[in-house]
Order: structure tokens, then C-alpha cells, then sequence
């Protein structure tokens, strides 16, 4: 029995050995990646002083030019949109950003599906791990899952969902990240996405719905922007509008104007809406669709916000 106990003490030993061994030295790869996705939220995080900050999910990065909004504005740009992520990871990645600095403006782009609707918010906190230990975002784990706090007690826990891209980031990046922004160079099927798009229609309500937890995020959001100023875009589609009388997006909408935030909404814009050539899905334009986007944009930036017109 002794020795069973003592075997059983040596494996937790050598498990723990392991997981501060592996976890310390993902944590290294981490902090000293300096090309592709890691390299670039390293840059967000700990460098960044550009004046312009595009928050948003995949369709920031593709839809905006850093570089030609940084060349026609006179302002630095940084492009620092995710795939997949709304305003669960943006929240904790603005908690360390504005310990550093205020920019001047925060460009949002809006995604419904990750800032609106409900949905399983834990799958937003991937590449909020590496800086669990800031205590806004250890309480942004606490209040989305209480269980996270055991899980994080775990080093390897903490970057088993990057693994992957750590190394290659690391090691090989093949991204190369132009102030966050990453051009398509493709077209679209066009027979696919008009599959697609008849089907759009069927979306279940229940999908639809507001989640609370989201909203406490953006009105955080908005008490914590101190000089900065929020303005949220809605980048065109193929598809257009699909839900043209939302509740949730209209109840969020109202949200914004009680906090004077201006949204523009290029949605439905029939500029893009169904011009296959701007586009290399239904969601995400290419890079002849982001150019003309692109110059939207920085026209409503110089003539509105900025001192510099």
C-alpha cells in the first residue's frame, strides 16, 4: 500500500513537472513570437500606439487596410481583428491595452453572431489565457465560466488551444501580417454562395436571441474608453440583410444610441450586394472589395472624426 502511495505521488509529481515544463516554455514561444498571429497580438498588447484601433472578427481583418488608412489619414492604424471573436475577447484585450495608452479612435466591427446573439461565450477565451494573470480578465473567466479559475491552475492549460499556432508562429510564420490586415486573393464561387443564400432565410429564432452577457461587456466597454471614441461599422456582404426586422440587433442598436455611438451600415450597401467580383464568399469580401471599403471608411473618418481633414 505504501509503495502504491508513493507511485501515485511520483506520477502527480511528474505531471506537474511536465505541465510547468511544457506550459513555461509554450509561455516563452508566446511572448517571443514576432511574425504571424502570435507576433501581431504581442504587438497589440504590448507595443501598439497607433492611433487607430479595428477591432472585430474575420471580417475586420480582410475588410480593412491598415496601411492606405494609416497613408491617406496621417494617423498610425492597426488592424487587430480575430477570426471568430467578438466582444468577449476584445473586452480583455482592451483591458491591457489601455493600461498602456488611450488611441484616439476604436473602429468596431460589428459581427452579430460574436457581439449580439447568444452563444457558448467560453470559446472566446482562448487568447485571453496568456494574459490571465491581469485581474480584469481573470474576473471576465470568473463570470463567464466559475470553472475556469481550477482549469488555469494548469500552465498547459493556458495554451493548449494555440499550441499549433505557437510553434508555428514561432518557428516558421507564415502570415505575414500587414498592420493586421490579410487580403484575399480569391473569387467567388458564385453557384455556392447562391445555395447559400437561398437558405439564409430558414435562420431559427432562437438563435437570434440577445445575450445579456455580451451587452455587460460593451457597456463596460463604453465606461472604460475614457477620450477614446467607439464608432462601429457593419462592412458589406453578398447577401445583404437577411433579417431585415432583427429585435436583438435593433434592441443592441438602440444601446448604441443611448451611448451616442454611430454605427454605419454598408450591409446592404447595392454598391457590393451580389458583385461577385468584390468577394470570395458571402460574408467576406477580396481584396478589390476591401480596397473600395476601405476608402468608404477612411473618407468618413477624415470628414467626421479626425483633426486632420
Amino acid at each position: 500500500m505504501r509503495r502504491f502511495v508513493l507511485l501515485i505521488g511520483l506520477f502527480l509529481l511528474l505531471v506537474f513537472i511536465s505541465d510547468r515544463v511544457i506550459g513555461y516554455s509554450l509561455h516563452l514561444m508566446s511572448v517571443n513570437s514576432h511574425g504571424g498571429f502570435i507576433g501581431h497580438q504581442n504587438y497589440i498588447l504590448n507595443e501598439s500606439l497607433d492611433d487607430i484601433l479595428v477591432f472585430g472578427s474575420s471580417r475586420a481583418i480582410h475588410h480593412y487596410d491598415a496601411q492606405k488608412m494609416q497613408d491617406s489619414l496621417g494617423v498610425t492604424v492597426c488592424n487587430c481583428g480575430q477570426d471568430g471573436e467578438g466582444i468577449i475577447m476584445f473586452y480583455g484585450w482592451w483591458q491591457v491595452i489601455k493600461e498602456r495608452y488611450n488611441p484616439q479612435i476604436i473602429i468596431y466591427e460589428l459581427t452579430p453572431e460574436y457581439d449580439i446573439y447568444q452563444g457558448d461565450n467560453t470559446k472566446h477565451l482562448g487568447w485571453l489565457k496568456g494574459i490571465y494573470e491581469n485581474p480584469s480578465v481573470r474576473e471576465e473567466f470568473d463570470e463567464i465560466d466559475s470553472k475556469e479559475k481550477y482549469k488555469m491552475v494548469s500552465y498547459l492549460y493556458r495554451y493548449n488551444s494555440r499550441f499549433h499556432q505557437i510553434l508555428l508562429d514561432y518557428f516558421h510564420p507564415i502570415h505575414t501580417m500587414n498592420k493586421g490586415f490579410l487580403p484575399v486573393y480569391r473569387d467567388l464561387d458564385s453557384l455556392q454562395v447562391r445555395v447559400v443564400d437561398k437558405s439564409k432565410g430558414k435562420a431559427n429564432s432562437e438563435l437570434l436571441r440577445v445575450d445579456p452577457l455580451k451587452i455587460h461587456y460593451f457597456e463596460r466597454l463604453f465606461k472604460s474608453l475614457g477620450d477614446t471614441k467607439i464608432v462601429f461599422f457593419s462592412s458589406p456582404t453578398w447577401y445583404s440583410k437577411v433579417n431585415k426586422t432583427n429585435e436583438s440587433l435593433d434592441y443592441f442598436l438602440k444601446i448604441l444610441s443611448d451611448h451616442n455611438c454611430d454605427f454605419y451600415d454598408y450591409s446592404h450597401d447595392s454598391c457590393f450586394v451580389h458583385q461577385d467580383s468584390l468577394f470570395y464568399d458571402g460574408a467576406h469580401m477580396n481584396y478589390r472589395g476591401a480596397d473600395l471599403y476601405t476608402d468608404r471608411v477612411i473618407k468618413i473618418l477624415r470628414d467626421n472624426y479626425l483633426d486632420n481633414k
